[in-house]
């Protein structure tokens, strides 16, 4: 049995799940497609909270801010997907506190303004503004890392129903296996990505950010690093539903707090350590780095790093599946 015996194979099992076909062929490219297009239409304010009974600013919604009044403060889950850039909590008519994830800049900004209306508020949420591309393709990291989570579902299947036994028998090795099941996965995500963009660019003729050859090579980039994550993660974890679940949140959560939707300091240079360490944090550097003009090897240490991790990724599960096998786990 060859690889392209396993990808052709997987490829007739995957239309037979409707469900995964519809999320992967349907939804997806369409949240794709709402989000190059919103992102490449949307103007840059900033969205300021203001938690107050009776205490009203004096300025009004524009092209810079808009202002919400509420009656308690929003969630945090709010400020991390950008919901507000910042919330201005009134204690009493004179004492408030700023309370942002963005940076100190923008904080005392509101702050200086708040003291002093008349100077007007000058808008560092737009200077600080991330480009279209690095925005598209901040949103596509958790979707992309999904969808790898998602698509792996044959790799366990075939060890529960003993298949992946059988499979070995014929001459091929569970490193060909796997690297079959990471094709495979590859090329289900990233060819419905790659067209979604490109489609919704021509139709709407909306900026993306880079050229296509550019964004190929990007997309590639994250589109390798999910695979490997979620070849990692049901290696792990023998449990199909166990092992999702897990995957999901951890690519959530470290999408999120890596600045996927929206770049954010905390100040905190504990948290600010582990956020640098994570892949989609290093990612983003990179995707930021070549919208604004640098060269893709002028960042050796982020692309050097995220293909470090995905290749620990694939072996790491390569090596468990191999251990496994030997002890007739499988």
């Amino acid at each position: 049995m060859s690889i392209f015996t396993i990808f052709k194979n997987n490829f007739y099992r995957i239309l037979s799940k409707k469900a995964i076909i519809s999320v992967v062929l349907i939804f997806i490219p369409v949240m794709i497609a709402s989000a190059v297009y919103f992102t490449g239409k949307m103007e840059t304010k900033a969205n300021i909270a203001v938690v107050s009974r009776n205490k009203i600013l004096n300025v009004t919604n524009n092209k810079e801010v808009n202002i919400k009044y509420l009656d308690q403060k929003p969630k945090m889950s709010e400020l991390l997907l950008n919901k507000y850039d910042a919330v201005i909590y009134y204690k009493d008519s004179d004492s408030f506190e700023v309370i942002t994830i963005k940076n100190e800049k923008l904080k005392k900004d509101i702050e200086k303004f708040i003291k002093n209306p008349s100077q007007g508020f000058k808008n560092s949420v737009k200077e600080q503004k991330r480009g279209v591309g690095t925005n598209i393709l901040g949103f596509l990291i958790m979707i992309i890392l999904l969808q790898a989570v998602i698509l792996m579902v044959l790799y366990p299947e075939d060890r529960d129903f003993r298949t992946f036994k059988r499979i070995l028998i014929a001459p091929i090795s569970e490193k060909k296996y796997l690297f079959a099941q990471g094709i495979f996965n590859f090329v289900i995500i990233y060819v419905p990505v790659f067209l979604s963009i490109v489609i919704t660019k021509e139709i709407f003729k909306v900026n993306i950010g880079f050229d296509y050859k550019t964004l190929a090579i990007l997309l590639s980039i994250i589109v390798l690093f999910g695979t490997a994550f979620a070849l990692f993660m049901t290696s792990i974890i023998d449990d199909i539903d166990n092992s999702s679940m897990l995957a999901q949140f951890i690519a959530m959560l470290t999408s999120i707090i890596s600045g996927s939707f929206y770049s954010f300091s905390d100040n905190n240079k504990i948290l600010d350590s582990i956020v640098n360490a994570l892949p989609q944090k290093n990612y983003l550097t990179l995707v930021q780095g070549i919208e604004n003009g640098k060269n893709i090897f002028d960042y050796p240490m982020q692309l050097s790093y995220i293909l470090f991790i995905t290749i620990i990724l694939f072996t790491a599960g390569s090596m468990i599946t191999k251990r496994n096998l030997k002890s007739g786990k499988y």
